[in-house]
Formats: structure tokens, C-alpha cells, sequence
């Protein structure tokens, strides 16, 4: 689950994502890097609750969805393409419908955000409360995820490895705060870090399975 690699960073391979983010082999080995690369990719899709991996094979998933109830139902995942919707009854039985519009938050390709959608979700067309309360009510079959990482998630993918390399080399590249005789200033994350972030975080859905 990587999508950058250690020569990514290096001065004769350097792609577009690590830019201005030279590292030697003396800020870290390949292996090193490539372990940070792993830690850090792991914690970008914790933090923005999105998964950026290409699916392999590209086919279709199921979801089970839990909702409570509402005209709008909110999908866990990015939804590229629906096959069928089913609403569950009390006896256990999936019905397929078709009186729902889906919106999703990427374009058909898999490729890129829709004017900057963060959440996917279905609207209930049907007039009568499609979407049932409790339990496991609605079963989505079909095409979901991102098909190839956005070059912003590589970007910053890229900006925490190089900052944990160098705070490796270098202690004051890691300072949290500094003191002065008037104040204390606290250092947040650095802005690029933090406008990708706050452009690619979703809500967190209930979903089940």
C-alpha cells in the first residue's frame, strides 16, 4: 500500500511530488525510506478516511450499509459506479430499486474529485422513506475507490517522509514550540500539509462487513 517510491526522492530520479524534497543516501537508505513511505501512506488513509490504493482487480465490491433513517444516504467509500441497490425488509429479503440518485464525489474515470466533492451519498427518490431505520438495511454493489492516487496525495505522502527523514538527521527540524521572553509560539504542520489534508478528509460513515 505505497504509491511513492525511495527513488522518487533522489536527485537524479526526482519526480514532480518531490519536488524541493531532495533526500540522499545519507538522510536514509532505500529500505529506510521505503519503510517510512509505508508507515506514513498508512497513516494519510487513517487520517483523511479515504483509500487511494488502485483496486487489483478492478471488479465489483458489496457494501452493507447501516442508516438510521433520512432522504440521504451516506456512502463510507468514493463511489465511481453502482451495478444494483438493494433495501433489506424485515424478513431478510434485498429488493433492487432504482428510485435513488447517486452523487459521487469522483469523476466516472476514478481519477479526480468533482468540484472538490469530500462525500458520496444517495438521495431517496422514491417519496416513501426508501432507505429503512436500523440494522442492515442497504446493500450497494459496484465500482468503488480511486483507480490512481491523486498527485496532491503523493505530494504529501512525500512531505511527511521527507520531515521524518530530516528530523532524523537534523532535531531542530522537529521542534514543536518555541519559547521567548514574551511568549510561547506553538508550530503547526506545515500549510501545503495542511491545505491537502483539509481538501481530501472525509466524514466517517457507518458501514458494516
Amino acid at each position: 500500500m505505497t504509491y511513492i517510491a525511495a527513488a522518487d526522492f533522489r536527485q537524479l530520479t526526482i519526480k514532480p511530488w518531490c519536488a524541493g524534497l531532495v533526500l540522499s543516501e545519507a538522510d536514509g537508505t532505500d529500505a529506510y525510506l521505503d519503510l517510512l513511505i509505508g508507515l506514513v501512506t498508512g497513516r494519510v488513509e487513517a487520517d483523511l478516511g479515504d483509500d487511494f490504493e488502485p483496486p487489483n482487480p478492478d471488479s465489483d465490491e458489496v457494501i452493507l450499509l447501516e442508516w438510521t433513517g433520512g432522504w440521504r444516504l451516506y456512502v463510507p467509500r468514493r463511489v465511481r459506479s453502482l451495478t444494483t441497490v438493494e433495501t433489506q425488509d424485515s424478513a431478510g429479503t434485498y429488493t433492487a430499486t432504482t428510485a435513488y440518485r447517486l452523487r459521487s464525489s469522483l469523476n466516472t474515470a476514478g481519477t479526480a474529485m468533482q468540484d472538490g466533492r469530500r462525500q458520496d451519498w444517495l438521495e431517496d427518490w422514491s417519496g416513501t422513506g426508501l432507505w429503512a431505520s436500523g440494522g442492515t438495511t442497504v446493500r450497494l454493489t459496484g465500482k468503488f475507490g480511486w483507480t490512481a492516487p491523486p498527485t496532491d496525495i503523493k505530494r504529501l505522502v512525500a512531505l511527511l517522509v521527507y520531515d521524518l527523514a530530516k528530523s532524523k538527521a537534523d532535531p531542530l527540524s522537529n521542534i514543536a514550540q518555541r519559547s521567548t521572553l514574551d511568549a510561547t509560539i506553538i508550530y503547526g504542520e506545515p500549510r501545503e500539509i495542511v491545505e491537502i489534508s483539509n481538501r481530501y478528509r472525509r466524514r466517517s460513515e457507518m458501514a458494516l462487513g
